[in-house]
């Protein structure tokens, strides 16, 4: 399977108040201060859509939504295309997760710590929903879930080391390739990144 066009949602803890109108004014302000690492460009405001995209952050390389689909608010990172020199070199497709994973934890631990969110907001760690946006290379089919499997897993498990994560195949439920994900406990979201960033320490110390 390669493909770089994976989609990834962290729900928000169902105690956050907040609305959605405030992710507007920061997305915005992340444009004017460049506040991520990659080429943004516009805000789009679905608001109106029932269960749609919400709240949207175009950049050039992915999408940031946050994100309403089957009635649940949750950050929504969708990869289009790799070409920004901070994605770094993907040589795997454990590479490729590792980097939509980061993408996505580092975004949502931004919002935790905005000044206007702080203390109302908290993105969930243990549920995850990953979609794989590319029907020709990657089909919703049990062949490619299969495909998919065999390297989500293993990197599932530096995720969320000694921990139970079940993975579920949800092909009744979407035309495109989705896997649901359910680990046995709620880490933070700085827990998460810490995890991600491990392997690449233990690579430089080879």
């Amino acid at each position: 399977m390669d493909t770089c066009k994976y989609e990834l949602k962290v729900y928000l803890d169902e105690a956050s108040e907040v609305e959605l109108g405030e992710f507007t004014t920061i997305f915005h302000h992340w444009i004017q201060t460049q506040g991520l690492d990659e080429l943004l460009i516009d805000v789009a405001d679905y608001r109106h859509v029932p269960d749609g995209p919400g709240v949207v952050l175009i950049t050039h390389d992915a999408h940031y939504a946050m994100d309403l689909a089957e009635g649940r608010l949750g950050l929504l990172y969708s990869r289009r295309r790799e070409t920004h020199p901070h994605l770094g070199t993907v040589q795997s497709p454990e590479d490729r997760l590792r980097s939509v994973w980061q993408r996505a934890l580092t975004a949502c631990q931004r919002l935790e710590a905005h000044p206007a969110l702080a203390g109302r907001l908290r993105f969930r760690g243990d549920e995850l929903l990953l979609h794989c946006n590319d029907r020709l290379q990657a089909p919703n089919t049990t062949a490619a879930y299969a495909a998919l499997c065999q390297h989500l897993e293993p990197f599932l498990a530096t995720v969320y080391p000694g921990q139970r994560v079940e993975v579920e195949h949800r092909s009744m439920h979407t035309s495109r390739l989705t896997v649901g994900i359910k680990a046995s406990e709620c880490p933070e979201v700085g827990t998460l990144l810490t995890r991600l960033a491990q392997p690449y320490a233990n690579t430089l110390m080879r």
